[in-house]
């Protein structure tokens, strides 16, 4: 019989807890090994993560470097996450600052380009996730790119949603201050974004599950705007 695998178990968990509001029940008994957030925002070193329940997906790709992992006082961690924060040096916090993050979120805009897969379900998780999220839709890809160029022009995230994710990459990073990558599995995505600085997130409806494209979609919108890193400004933030 085959065994599963850690991600295997930890994908279990998370649906399981999640459905059972687990997390909602750890609000009265936070864990001996956690400090309070004495500071209501995060510092420069900190990840700040605002789920329910927080998972070794959850932040995959995050820990880098990291000082402190912020979650909300309500939020259940797994003892995988535990294990990886102790091996890191990272401290677990709990409070305010991960609500302040979520309040401090940019407004998003969503492009539906040439796709009949809406993204209803997603929108209702970022809506519910308090994230302000506009959509609009374009059966051309200049037309998309060009409106999700504008948005993060006027310090706003963009979702590319079609199926022609190679031509809506392309065709975002031709603009100036354009970082856009690909949605592919909650890690990858996590080390993606954070390589590049990402505000563009290119998402096929067709790839993937439904819960892992809303995971993705949340920690893409929640994380805010990353800055692209000094060494690859000079070549990334200059295009014509």
């Amino acid at each position: 019989m085959a065994t599963a695998t850690t991600e295997e178990i930890e994908r279990i968990v998370r649906e399981v807890m999640l459905q059972l509001e687990i997390a909602s029940k750890a609000a009265n008994a936070a864990p001996a090994d956690v400090l309070p957030v004495v500071s209501p925002a995060a510092r420069h070193g900190d990840v700040v993560v605002d789920s329910r329940v927080v998972t070794l997906a959850t932040v995959a790709g995050r820990l880098e470097g990291a000082k402190q992992l912020i979650v909300p006082p309500a939020a259940l961690v797994t003892p995988a996450v535990r294990d990886e924060l102790r091996r890191k040096g990272v401290v677990l916090l709990r409070g305010s600052a991960a609500v302040r993050a979520r309040e401090e979120v940019p407004a998003v805009l969503l492009v539906v380009g040439r796709t009949r897969q809406a993204p209803d379900e997603a929108l209702q998780t970022l809506a519910q996730a308090g994230i302000d999220i506009r959509t609009e839709s374009s059966d051309c890809m200049i037309a998309s790119t060009d409106k999700l160029a504008a948005a993060v022009a006027q310090g706003q995230l963009g979702v590319l949603w079609t199926r022609h994710t190679a031509a809506g990459m392309c065709l975002a990073n031709r603009h100036a201050g354009v970082r856009a990558v690909l949605a592919g599995s909650v890690s990858a995505t996590a080390a993606a974004l954070a390589a590049v600085g990402a505000n563009v997130l290119v998402v096929d409806p067709t790839a993937g599950t439904a819960y892992e494209k809303k995971q993705i979609l949340r920690d893409f919108c929640l994380g805010g705007i990353r800055e692209c890193p000094e060494a690859l400004k000079a070549r990334l933030e200059n295009r014509t």
